[in-house]
């Protein structure tokens, strides 16, 4: 998992990166993310939650939401329940042939009435274009096209203009650096005096900051990461629950499997044997 600012890469035909995901709340998701491209998430089946900027928002079916240039977001299926979404990460060099102001833009989807209809309708098609057809490419050029349309010529507005309502409500450069720092150490204790003083922050004002940019506590965030990781290597690597508990930061076995009660309501052993009896059928 990289919990780090995200590069993403294209398809060296299409002006944008198009992914098709099956998620399902029985793998529980932690991750956050940002990266310097916007990004379009469309749920096809399963009610979605979405996290943006510390604000979370339930998108159903037939719905979307636009994550603009580095907002912090997390995407994941609401609890009992499995997503089928189509992502869509734009190009900003792309943009940028068309809009050179591209650094400074954000696309507000609620400022004309109509808008989000437009593009659901085009996000319905290429949903339902069979991507392994040879000229599949064609299609969805021109449907990516048509949507990058509609952003530039009636959502966009400048990060630094009076009159939008898209600035940010908080400030996350301090979430983005703690975020990193606890992605690269999370398999040995981090107390919250250190990552307190690696944002600059006193202990008392990071953990407030933190619960409200992520909607859990940072010593939740971290046993959430750490017991994602540790059920990854149980799957994974065949480790065992000693050996994954260790690897992953984890004080003792006991504290692997009480989180893990907690998040999955069964043992790490439980959960395994679950995952791998679904994967086989």
């Amino acid at each position: 998992m990289n919990y780090k600012y995200d590069v993403v890469n294209y398809d060296k035909n299409i002006p944008a990166t198009i992914m098709y995901l099956n998620l399902s709340s029985d793998t529980h998701k932690t991750e956050l993310q940002w990266h310097r491209e916007p990004e379009l998430v469309y749920v096809i089946e399963g009610n979605t939650e979405c996290l943006c900027n510390g604000d979370s928002t339930n998108v159903s079916p037939g719905d979307f939401i636009l994550f603009n240039s580095e907002d912090v977001h997390l995407v994941r299926p609401v609890s009992g329940e499995s997503s089928k979404l189509l992502c869509i990460n734009f190009s900003f060099e792309y943009i940028r042939m068309f809009c050179k102001s591209i650094d400074s833009v954000v696309f507000d989807i609620e400022r004309y009435a109509g808008v989000k209809k437009e593009i659901i309708e085009i996000l319905n098609e290429i949903a339902a274009i069979d991507t392994e057809g040879d000229y599949s490419s064609l299609v969805l050029i021109s449907l990516i096209n048509k949507i990058y349309y509609i952003l530039l010529s009636k959502c966009m507005c400048f990060r630094r203009s009076a009159n939008t309502l898209t600035a940010p409500k908080r400030d996350f450069s301090y979430a983005k650096t703690a975020i990193a720092y606890i992605n690269e150490n999370f398999k040995r204790e981090i107390p919250l005096d250190e990552i307190s003083s690696v944002v600059n922050l006193s202990p008392s004002y990071f953990s407030k900051y933190f619960k409200n940019v992520t909607q859990v506590s940072f010593s939740e965030y971290l046993a959430n990461l750490r017991l994602e990781n540790a059920v990854q290597d149980m799957l994974n690597n065949n480790a065992t629950v000693s050996a994954a508990a260790m690897e992953n930061g984890f004080a003792n076995v006991k504290s692997f499997i009480t989180q893990c009660k907690k998040v999955y309501n069964c043992t790490p052993a439980q959960y395994k044997k679950r995952i791998t009896k679904r994967a086989s059928i």
